[in-house]
């Protein structure tokens, strides 16, 4: 089975934490580098958020707030 990094990560933290997710949760090990993906999202990415299936129009819109293809 593959497993995403994050997911990796947030396996570590399970197997480290004997397999209690409150423990992961409560983790006070700052200094391991992987603590601040223990929860299986990655900071680095706050706030970027794409909806699937949603299409943007950046870029594409003129002055006159038409939105054209060219």
């Amino acid at each position: 089975m593959k497993l995403t990094p994050l997911k990796a990560i947030k396996k570590h933290c399970l197997e480290c934490s004997g397999y209690e997710k409150k423990e992961v949760r409560e983790c006070n090990i700052t200094d391991c580098v992987l603590f601040a993906y223990r929860l299986g999202s990655n900071p680095n990415r706050k706030g970027c958020t794409v909806k699937k299936n949603a299409a943007s129009t950046t870029g594409f819109e003129n002055v006159d707030g038409y939105v054209s293809a060219s």
